[in-house]
């Protein structure tokens, strides 16, 4: 008797025939309804290889199933172009014949039309354990599918991430250039009115180590530019801690950097220092925040 069962995976075909060599993905898809493991202690290669491979089969990784052996070899594709067809023709305590077969088709929109082809032949009263045993695999690959759908959304939502981490640390960084910039255009106004512009910057380059270090660095400038003897040992304290505080990630978060604040508090920043980090992340525009309030 026979299963046939297809399903699209969020991923291109070069994803999924990767993941297809792998073993630890092969027992990440069967779990938890099946657990395999070598027999006689063996161990599991990282990779399937051409040939015999002996497995102990668990349902549910409690019940016995008896032993399995995996016969694997690769196929020359359906189509011209194609992909190549993995086959295991194993048979088993229990199976007379489990003939997978797995197809991978390139879908036009870049993901993966995946199917499982599988005949079965149960060994004991095939008149009654075959049809059983292919109402198993029904279930059985179904599971499997549903796995491999996950993983490959998995994989989709990093690649996703990916593409998308390197635009947004670009646009933070521009937007911290905008406040330093800032603080840099108003030279003659007063200083509770610049130090708006490097809390900003601090706030905003937090989460990233180069951008920390420099808010830090200004602030140092400023502060012995000011002659401001309690802010300039603070800073001094601060640029020490700050690889410490990355590699343990405790950065306390909206925390402006003063001396006047703790280093360890996380804080809401007042509403002339978010307004200008609203701002510089909008448009990148730099403007007066007006008079400090302390």
């Amino acid at each position: 008797m026979r299963v046939h069962l297809s399903t699209r995976l969020n991923a291109p075909p070069e994803w999924v025939a990767t993941q297809l060599q792998s073993t630890a993905v092969f027992r990440h898809i069967t779990a938890p309804l099946m657990r395999f493991r070598p027999v006689q202690g063996a161990r599991w290669p990282a990779h399937w290889e051409q040939g015999e491979f002996a497995l102990d089969m668990r349902l549910l990784g409690v019940l016995p199933m008896g032993s399995q052996t995996v016969r694997i070899s690769i196929e020359p594709p359906p189509q011209a172009g194609g992909w190549p067809t993995l086959r295991d023709n194993g048979d088993g305590l229990l199976m007379r014949r489990w003939d997978h077969r797995i197809t991978l088709e390139p879908l036009p929109d870049g993901t993966t039309l995946y199917t499982d082809d599988v005949k079965v032949v149960a060994r004991h009263l095939p008149w009654l354990m075959t049809p059983l045993s292919t109402a198993f695999a029904q279930m059985f690959y179904r599971h499997r599918q549903r796995r491999w759908r996950k993983l490959a959304e998995q994989h989709a939502g990093l690649r996703a991430a990916e593409h998308a981490a390197p635009s947004c640390a670009q646009h933070k960084r521009r937007a911290f250039e905008h406040l330093l910039a800032g603080f840099a255009g108003q030279p003659e106004a007063p200083p509770a009115v610049r130090w708006r512009w490097l809390e900003a910057a601090h706030v905003l380059g937090q989460a990233s180590l180069p951008l920390h270090w420099r808010s830090h660095c200004a602030m140092l400038r400023y502060a012995l530019q000011l002659r401001d003897s309690h802010e300039a040992a603070g800073q001094m304290a601060r640029l020490a801690l700050v690889p410490l505080g990355h590699l343990l990630a405790r950065l306390p978060a909206g925390n402006i950097g003063r001396a006047h604040v703790s280093a360890f508090r996380p804080m809401a920043p007042d509403p002339a220092v978010a307004a200008l980090i609203e701002r510089a992340l909008e448009d990148g525009t730099v403007s007066d925040p007006g008079p400090a309030v302390r």
